[in-house]
């Protein structure tokens, strides 16, 4: 299956646009009231050819399976670091399969390209970026009363 995964910039496939803004609305953003079209007109200014933002999907049989971003940032606390892995998600019918590996593959090689020294990740998750060679940086305010994690991944 492996093999017949493909990783393609949403930009150059926007027809997958609104599933993609559906999966990170439900993910992230509707618990805190938003709405979906607020996900859609984010994901909609999100996405470039040459310059961040990015956002790519992992592809099987014609079917978005799976996507990550590349943000200038992702934590108003921390404006000095830059630019950041975001958006991590794969279908739940995909997961355990390496996909989130390659999308974080395709994610860091894509920055390196832009001459980027780190990039930078928050998550609440335990002990699964540190697999992949990301280094825990420090815990940091979100603004309202919780903490995540930052992370870092060295480029160069």
């Amino acid at each position: 299956m492996e093999n017949e995964i493909e990783i393609v910039n949403l930009i150059d496939e926007q027809e997958y646009l609104e599933e993609v803004s559906e999966w990170l609305w439900n993910e992230w953003d509707k618990e805190h009231g938003a709405k979906l079209e607020d996900a859609v007109y984010r994901s909609k200014h999100s996405i470039s050819k040459d310059n961040i933002p990015k956002m790519y999907i992992a592809k099987y049989k014609n079917e978005a399976i799976g996507v990550v971003s590349i943000w200038l940032n992702d934590l108003k606390a921390r404006q000095d670091l830059y630019p950041w892995m975001a958006t991590l998600y794969v279908k739940e019918e995909f997961r355990n399969m390496g996909i989130g590996k390659m999308l974080q593959h395709k994610c860091i090689e894509e920055t390196r390209k832009m001459n980027y020294k780190n990039l930078y990740l928050i998550t609440d998750h335990n002990n699964y970026y540190e697999k992949t060679g990301w280094v825990f940086l420090e815990n940091a305010p979100l603004g309202d009363g919780r903490y995540t994690k930052i992370y870092k991944y060295k480029l160069k």
